[in-house]
């Protein structure tokens, strides 16, 4: 029992980091003392109640959190470039890709998409076969990438999707309640600069909770939604032709 209570507790620590909460936050939610928290963790004793609240806290459920605690050391941050090319070979096996990712259920994904049931079970099993996700009994799917997943930079899907969203996903005015754009530009130090991907870092960690926190919701509950951040070195070209040539 204590081993699993250490996996558990290693687990609890990942997912803290990952979310950028601290011992100090993680304490005040459980009216305890940082010290207290500290001292649990390393005794490695902790309570029922006390997960729950812990779960609650990291939006998560017991069982999720049992899943992560086993697939901790197994995970994948990213694919290799020849496991992305395959994928971006076959748009049906993109498509079964990003579902799995934002937690589709298989059901779903054949209610909604032009996929035939043979047809999904192998791209599905394409994707186990790469540690991708685990097909379980029953067509259920288990993520095996970890919450800081993503395609590979300048890699062929992060291309791919690159392409689409100059070509697409700016074609709104925005003005709709469910989209908001913001864009500011000024001058920015290297530190500031910093500062702020570590912000986009953390909100894209947000998002991902967000994405875990809805994922027993009915899809007629929800829709299809992208999140952009970017940040660079970059001024508007009709105001850089004007600068002086220093």
């Amino acid at each position: 029992m204590g081993n699993q209570t250490s996996i558990l507790i290693k687990a609890i620590k990942s997912q803290l980091k990952a979310k950028g909460l601290t011992y100090k936050e993680l304490a005040e939610d459980l009216a305890m003392s940082e010290a207290n928290i500290k001292r649990m963790f390393a005794q490695q004793k902790i309570n029922l109640d006390r997960l729950e609240l812990i779960c609650n806290r990291l939006n998560l459920d017991l069982l999720e959190l049992v899943q992560l605690s086993q697939q901790h050391n197994k995970e994948i941050s990213e694919l290799t470039l020849e496991q992305e090319k395959e994928i971006l070979s076959d748009k049906k096996m993109l498509l079964t890709a990003s579902l799995c990712l934002s937690g589709w259920r298989f059901n779903d994904m054949l209610k909604h998409y032009d996929f035939t049931e043979v047809e999904l079970i192998g791209y599905l099993t394409k994707l186990d076969k790469i540690k991708f996700i685990e097909l379980l009994p029953y067509n259920q799917i288990r993520k095996k990438v970890s919450s800081r997943f993503s395609w590979q930079p300048s890699g062929p899907i992060q291309k791919f999707f690159t392409q689409l969203i100059q070509k697409e996903f700016f074609e709104s005015s925005f003005t709709q309640t469910h989209e908001k754009i913001i864009f500011i530009s000024g001058m920015l130090s290297d530190a500031s600069n910093k500062k702020i991907q570590k912000m986009m870092e953390d909100l894209a960690l947000e998002y991902r909770a967000a994405l875990r926190q809805d994922k027993g919701l009915s899809l007629d509950d929800k829709k299809g939604t992208s999140l952009v951040l970017g940040l660079r070195d970059w001024e508007l070209s009709v105001f850089n032709q004007l600068r002086k040539k220093l």
